[in-house]
């Protein structure tokens, strides 16, 4: 089987563009009765990256289960589309956050 150096390249690039950044798991009681979990592949970098936004409605706790960059960390919105207030902050420093009203995060790494 022959590859062209332009296939390579392309499926090399798709490959870096779709590598999760973080883990976040979710929880219906101070990050001990895990409901799920979002892989997370769209944060941006911190002091200087785009802005990004993750609308969905989880449990009542959460915290960065995983870290694959240098730092990460993720705000939780009251609201759809990262508006109204921000309720809490996760790094990845294993902390519990309660984020019961929230309806959308923000990510990033460093």
């Amino acid at each position: 089987m022959h590859f062209s150096t332009a296939s390579f390249l392309a499926v090399l690039t798709a490959s870096f563009a779709a590598a999760d950044q973080m883990q976040i798991n979710f929880y219906s009681d101070s990050c001990s009765s895990y409901e799920g979990q979002v892989d997370v592949s769209w944060a941006t970098e911190l002091y200087g990256g785009p802005d990004n936004c993750y609308n969905y409605n989880f449990g009542s706790w959460a915290n960065i289960a995983d870290c694959y960059e240098s730092g990460c960390l993720c705000n939780f919105f009251s609201d759809q589309n990262c508006g109204g207030g921000s309720i809490g902050q996760a790094t990845n420093g294993g902390n519990c956050v309660y984020v019961q009203n929230a309806h959308s995060f923000a990510c990033y790494y460093q």
